[in-house]
């Protein structure tokens, strides 16, 4: 490492997941530049990659040894102005949390504290959603004292404060719980409990619809003058099954749904929000609307689409936290497929009557896989990249839906007469594809 380098301003991104390098991305394909990024071990996202300078740390929750390292940097790029970001919940909380121990050469693109809660912690977002008449599944909110809930089976148990689930570990532990009786659902809430969550749970009613109903909603509010400048919207097409990683999406078409931009609107308005915010929504066929499931006040972690169909995030950030300026509304997107699967699996996992809108996207050219990015070269990277796209299929054919599940359980006959149906007209399919690739 050179003993200083210069730059008029650093990406910090604490945390080495697909998130952070679609940030660490948009920074590079921007200012030709590359970000640093702290955490314990080179994941594999960032693994061999040109566009990061890697800082390691033991322990990335220990806000001390966060600042230890925030030293080393300044030390490392002292004339740079530093923008810090958090890859995840956990890591956003800390900056927020201990936002007043940074330097003025540090700026925290996140809201304050109050603001934050109010939108990220499920219970207040959907006092918001009911205050201004957004859609949201039927709820209960439990607490360790109060367990008892009336909804129809199946229901979804989830915490409502996401960071402090995250740092726990556990047996049986899943980011969101599916029940389908009464006393599956008191043996999940019990085992949250009693492994050291104490915060609220949420009890959801089930939401019909396979991957293709689920949305991503990216905004940008600028803190300069409170207005939304960006909203991009991402029609998911798979979702990661397995327990761990459940609601991530893997792939996805980005395009305009207006239904869903009034709400996000009046939702942001509603608040002292600015930043960037990240809403999961659903598409309930049952009531012909979408229902909302929760907003992060961060970069989700395939903020890349964002990127890729023509709005770079981290232009958002350096002109309203580095430079100061005033950001035009962005009016204009272009339509893409994002991925991280490959080709022939993609063709597989999506329904019949999403496999010609794929086709077209890849005829066209309008696909990216940001992971694959032309300039990272390194051998070892490519490796890595490799047997992670194998490790897909291993997982989706191994981890079923959520809705998959729901199917199994309430129609076991007619889910596999629907999985045999699937398996059987895609060989022949997939095998061309892998041909055109």
């Amino acid at each position: 490492m050179e003993s200083t380098k210069s730059n008029r301003f650093l990406a910090v991104i604490l945390g080495g997941n697909r998130g952070a390098y679609g940030l660490a991305q948009a920074f590079y394909e921007a200012y030709d530049q590359p970000s640093v990024v702290i955490s314990p071990y080179q994941t594999g996202p960032i693994l061999h990659s040109r566009i990061v300078d890697h800082y390691l740390q033991a322990s990335p929750m220990d806000i001390d040894q966060l600042l230890q390292t925030l030293d080393q940097i300044d030390r490392d790029y002292p004339e740079a102005e530093k923008l810090i970001f958090g890859s995840d919940d956990c890591y956003v909380e800390l900056l927020v949390e201990h936002r007043h121990r940074f330097t003025e050469k540090w700026q925290v693109p996140y809201v304050e504290r109050e603001t934050y809660d109010q939108v990220t912690v499920k219970s207040s977002f959907y006092e918001l959603c009911q205050q201004m008449g957004v859609s949201y599944p039927r709820t209960s909110i439990l607490n360790s004292d109060n367990r008892r809930f009336s909804l129809g089976f199946p229901v979804i148990v989830k915490p409502a404060q996401t960071p402090d689930y995250q740092t726990l570990s556990f047996e049986g532990k899943q980011k969101v719980y599916i029940c389908y009786d009464e006393q599956e659902a008191s043996e999940k809430i019990a085992l949250i409990y009693k492994n050291g969550y104490s915060g609220e749970l949420i009890v959801q009613e089930y939401i019909q619809g396979e991957d293709q109903t689920l949305g991503i909603v990216t905004a940008y509010v600028a803190k300069k003058d409170r207005q939304l400048k960006l909203l991009s919207y991402s029609n998911v097409l798979v979702d990661d099954p397995t327990p761990s990683a459940i609601g991530n999406s893997l792939a996805g078409i980005v395009r305009r749904e207006p239904e869903i931009e009034e709400s996000v609107k009046k939702l942001l308005a509603a608040t002292d929000f600015y930043g960037f915010a990240t809403f999961d929504v659903k598409y309930d066929q049952a009531h012909d609307e979408y229902v909302f499931f929760e907003l992060n006040g961060r970069l989700g972690s395939s903020n890349y689409y964002v990127t890729a169909s023509g709005n770079n995030v981290a232009r958002y950030y350096v002109e309203d936290f580095i430079f100061k300026r005033e950001i035009a509304e962005s009016t204009t997107a272009e339509d893409i497929l994002y991925t991280v699967l490959p080709k022939p699996l993609l063709l597989h996992m999506v329904a019949k009557g999403e496999r010609n809108k794929v086709k077209h996207f890849y005829n066209q050219g309008k696909v990216t896989r940001f992971l694959h990015a032309p300039y990272e070269r390194h051998p070892s990277r490519k490796a890595y990249l490799l047997a992670s796209s194998l490790n897909y299929y291993k997982k989706l054919f191994f981890f079923p839906s959520l809705e998959r599940k729901v199917m199994r359980k309430n129609q076991p006959q007619s889910f596999k007469h629907d999985l045999v149906q699937r398996m059987s007209d895609s060989p022949a399919e997939n095998l061309a594809h892998k041909n055109n690739m």
